[in-house]
């Protein structure tokens, strides 16, 4: 099985511009964790529900605290490759890239249901 069959689709994605009140509105709203920022089409960052949770002030823009090198996956990568990566590099979610296309995303909360089963 590969991550384009668990992966969330469509991505609630955000600009490096986007306040971080915003941004948590956003997470709430969708019910997620991690938040893609994205700028002119290609994945520049992400941030996680604690990297919010930690920001000082409403109005500082993600671009001011998102996480710059993301570790993503491709369509294909298999779920137990996946699962080996979110063991060894720690990270809640991964962005899945088709080329430079932001196509879904998979969580360690995705990739354990599938293995549970």
């Amino acid at each position: 099985m590969t991550v384009a069959a668990i992966m969330a689709k469509p991505v609630v994605t955000a600009a490096p511009d986007t306040p971080v009140g915003i941004a948590r509105s956003l997470l709430r709203q969708a019910r997620v964790r991690h938040l893609p920022v994205m700028e002119r089409g290609l994945l520049v960052g992400i941030v996680s529900d604690r990297d919010l949770r930690a920001a000082r002030g409403e109005t500082v823009p993600l671009g001011k605290i998102m996480t710059r090198t993301v570790f993503v996956l491709s369509p294909d990568t298999s779920v137990r490759r996946a699962a080996r990566l979110f063991r060894e590099r720690r990270f809640g979610a991964m962005p899945v890239l088709d080329g430079r296309e932001l196509v879904g995303i998979v969580s360690v909360v995705d990739v354990l249901r599938v293995l549970g089963e």
